[in-house]
């Protein structure tokens, strides 16, 4: 993953190809997903660590903007 990087949460659902998108951030020597968390506890845009926020997600689509 770079940074920069457009990151799609793959949807199972019929007609769904992503269900959340984010950008991969790199820095501190760690990738984060940067998303616009639409929990209530944060509704802000949020730096999660990318392989914790994805662990349980049933896939990923990748675009790098060349």
């Amino acid at each position: 993953m770079r940074n920069g990087d457009y990151v799609g949460v793959y949807s199972p659902l019929e007609g769904l190809d992503v269900s959340h998108v984010g950008i991969v951030v790199r820095h501190d020597g760690q990738v984060w997903f940067r998303n616009a968390s639409s929990l209530a506890a944060n509704r802000k845009v949020v730096d999660s660590p990318f392989l914790e926020y994805m662990r349980a997600k049933p896939g990923i689509v990748v675009l790098r903007a060349e």
